[in-house]
């Protein structure tokens, strides 16, 4: 039996448990799943480890549970998993709790961040997820396989590892690691409890995608009726994300994804996830008037007792503009996990990435191509297989393409063309 390790116990690897298990009960070979998280369960959708404050709405429908879009990859055996992946729908959750029919006649409202933590918990203990409490501290290549040095623990052994979670946010130049006036995306909602009743007059967010957004609404929620709110973008507007067909369709099913023009690919992205707010999260600023859009990016952050400036540049220009408080949200670091990286194994990643960019590289099973022993990607595999991988929208077809690699290991299956895997 192969064994796959994913660092962190949240959405993706919970799904990848729980389809190991549902192929399992499907008669196929399917590997086991070490989930290894230094934290609880779930535990940054909770709202005590930063990232949110638990009580956000969730940003995709909660239809796309850990099983969604229930696709038919496993030839006769699909029925079977899907019927066993329906066990872990988030429906069956609230059936089980008996709240099913009051969400459906409430318009099947979008739960809190917090809710859903309660949902993949329950999906991770009924699907028996093994999960191994501590963090890693270091992933070298070691012949065919992974050798994970964990804190506390010995050494995980792995054929494979599935890298998932946020990473560390991105920084401004001057940024201070540490400093009550300067926070990001992480530590502004650790923070949020100390502000509230005394909130800074003057802020600005720095950042055009949701995790600004999502800082926004809440400050627009708590802030004093005198205060002002510049959200500084570098794209000069705030762009929100369309929910047509012809844009949902590609997160559901990127089947056709790898065919498009780069260029087409990369500006999909830019209007639909990277740099958008939610329809939810315009929908509060529609009707807000303590804020305001500044064009510009901000190159330098110059953090004092009373103030903090931030240099702006657009174009030619640049200016130093005071704030009281200055919320960093830019997004996180996608490729956090080099850090842990051995030297056989930092030698590896250079080969297979050889020089083309990262993204470029992922294969379809979300992999990186041409890395031996496999490492998954799928924060990184937006551009190359399809805009659902890094974050909620498929994670039924992320757990497939990752798992059918060490099913198909241990089976006689045909070899399958990258077309059909991407069924």
């Amino acid at each position: 039996m192969s064994t796959l390790a994913v660092l962190g116990a949240g959405p993706k690897g919970i799904a990848i448990a729980a389809k190991a298990r549902a192929l399992a009960a499907a008669g196929l070979p399917a590997p086991r799943v070490i989930l290894i998280e230094p934290g609880p369960v779930a535990g940054n959708w909770t709202g005590h480890q930063g990232y949110t404050s638990g009580l956000l709405p969730l940003g995709t429908p909660p239809e796309k549970d850990i099983g969604y879009p229930y696709p038919a990859s496993w030839g006769p055996q699909s029925a079977a998993v899907t019927a066993a992946m329906a066990e872990y729908s988030f429906q069956r959750h609230l059936i089980a709790r008996g709240a099913y029919a009051d969400w459906v006649d409430r318009g099947r409202l979008r739960p809190t961040h917090r809710q859903w933590s309660y949902y993949l918990r329950d999906v991770a203990a009924r699907a028996g997820a093994e999960v191994v409490t501590a963090e890693v501290t270091e992933m070298e290549a070691d012949g065919e396989r992974w050798r994970l040095t964990v804190d506390p623990g010995p050494p995980i052994w792995a054929d494979g590892v599935v890298v998932t979670g946020p990473g560390p946010p991105i920084r401004v130049h001057g940024q201070p690691h540490q400093h009550p006036r300067v926070l990001d995306g992480r530590s502004y909602w650790l923070a949020a409890p100390a502000h509230e009743g005394r909130m800074a007059m003057n802020t600005c967010v720095i950042g055009s995608g949701e995790t600004a957004a999502a800082v926004v609404v809440n400050l627009l929620d708590t802030a004093h009726r005198r205060s002002v709110i510049d959200v500084l973008t570098s794209l000069g507007v705030l762009y929100s994300r369309g929910e047509s067909h012809e844009e949902n369709r590609w997160y559901s099913d990127p089947g056709d994804w790898p065919a498009l023009a780069e260029a087409h690919r990369r500006e999909f992205l830019a209007r639909t996830d990277r740099g958008v707010f939610s329809q939810q999260a315009e929908a509060v600023l529609n009707a807000s008037r303590g804020f305001r859009t500044l064009a510009g990016r901000a190159v330098e952050i110059d953090a004092g007792d009373q103030q903090v400036v931030v240099t702006i540049e657009y174009g030619h220009e640049r200016e130093r503009v005071a704030y009281d408080m200055v919320v960093v949200a830019v997004g996180f670091h996608g490729r956090w996990f080099e850090t842990l990286l051995g030297e056989q194994a930092r030698r590896r990643l250079g080969q297979a990435e050889a020089g083309t960019g990262l993204e470029r590289r992922i294969d379809v099973d979300l992999s990186v191509a041409g890395l031996n022993p496999p490492l998954h990607l799928p924060v990184l595999a937006g551009l190359a297989q399809g805009p659902g991988f890094p974050n909620l929208s498929c994670l039924g077809l992320l757990s497939d393409r990752i798992l059918r690699r060490y099913v198909l290991s241990g089976s006689h299956w045909p070899e399958k063309k990258v077309s059909d895997l991407s069924a």
